[in-house]
């Protein structure tokens, strides 16, 4: 069926804007388990002691300090989306932008589509409660939640950023980024960048603070720092600026998550240069399990996506997949307030 309009003009869209800021940063390493449950071991090393030195032809010795382990079990948390396409969807209807009558497979096309936006939009959920709160919701698992201080027994690092006092914005963030410095351990052989992720409040409170606007005015900082060209080519959709070696950005959207006032800072890791199965930061795929065809297969994929028809003919499109994001140790983030 044909619909003819004159002069038809086409469509306007306005797509939702959907806020994947977190899976954009890659601020969590993607690993895959083909199980739906994982074992970890956590080893840490303890501070190395200077020990003194010792008779020559004595008896002696100097032990050395072992790390300390433990090994957990988690399951993942598992997500089934399901879509209906029959003849009432697309018989008589005119597809918007066109002037023909929509088809079934473009219906199962939109569909799936559409359950992959879900998918990234639950995922970008899962990844901001786990970074920001330490926490991720697994109802369905044996753990109902998982908390990550609680399992790996380490909470959020804190500091108070003066933005009363002259001349204290740059200094007191200078001592709250070299205290997570000290705290990333040997990992800090691995850190690519520093970003902290504002509520719009502190982002506004910092970027145009009477320290930082004198000390531009001065020279003492460049221009580019309140107007840098390469932030907004890397992350066109958001505010954000750079000073003193930290990313400041403005995550509008993000408000369920960061408190009015607060403020996350955040290291990101360069590929995994340290002796470790694992990064500081991971998100982990699991097994399809819904289609039994899909799963003995054995494919891997952080999202499964598949269809089927019934005996009449009519299409259902399903898509499933696991998400379970782990931060391994907490105080390195670091949670920020200002000073009222």
């Amino acid at each position: 069926m044909d619909f003819k309009y004159n002069d038809f003009t086409g469509s306007f869209v306005k797509p939702f804007g959907n806020n994947f800021l977190l899976q954009e940063l890659g601020l969590f390493k993607e690993k895959h388990s083909d199980t739906p449950k994982i074992e970890s071991d956590d080893l840490r090393d303890g501070a190395i002691e200077v020990a003194g030195s010792i008779n020559r032809y004595g008896s002696e010795l100097i032990a050395t300090e072992r790390p300390l382990s433990r090994s957990r079990l988690l399951e993942i948390p598992h997500w089934a989306l399901s879509g209906e396409v029959s003849a009432a969807d697309f018989q008589g209807i005119r597809r918007p932008g066109t002037q023909r009558q929509q088809t079934m497979d473009q219906l199962v096309s939109d569909e799936a589509i559409r359950q992959f936006l879900k998918y990234r939009t639950i995922k970008e959920d899962v990844l901001a409660t786990c970074l920001f709160k330490g926490i991720v919701n697994a109802p369905y698992t044996q753990q109902k939640v998982i908390d990550m201080e609680e399992e790996f027994g380490e909470g959020f690092s804190s500091a108070v950023i003066s933005v009363n006092l002259p001349s204290a914005i740059l200094e007191t963030l200078d001592t709250a980024a070299t205290d997570l410095r000290v705290s990333l351990g040997g990992w800090v052989k691995a850190l690519s960048g520093m970003l902290v992720l504002c509520s719009p409040e502190f982002y506004k409170k910092i970027k145009y603070s009477e320290e930082i606007r004198v000390l531009v005015q001065h020279g003492v900082l460049p221009d580019s720092t309140l107007f840098n060209a390469s932030v907004r080519a890397n992350l066109p959709a958001y505010q954000a600026f750079e000073l003193d070696g930290l990313t400041f950005v403005n995550c509008v959207g993000y408000e369920k998550y960061i408190s009015t006032g607060e403020a996350f800072m955040v290291p990101v890791f360069a590929d995994n240069i340290v002796q470790s199965d694992h990064s500081p930061r991971e998100v982990i795929s699991g097994p399809a399990s819904r289609n039994a065809r899909v799963a003995a297969s054995g494919v891997q994929a952080p999202f499964y996506a598949y269809g089927f028809e019934d005996r009449l003919g009519n299409r259902t499109v399903m898509s499933e997949f696991g998400v379970l994001p782990l931060q391994y140790d907490l105080s390195m983030t670091k949670k920020l307030t200002f000073d009222v």
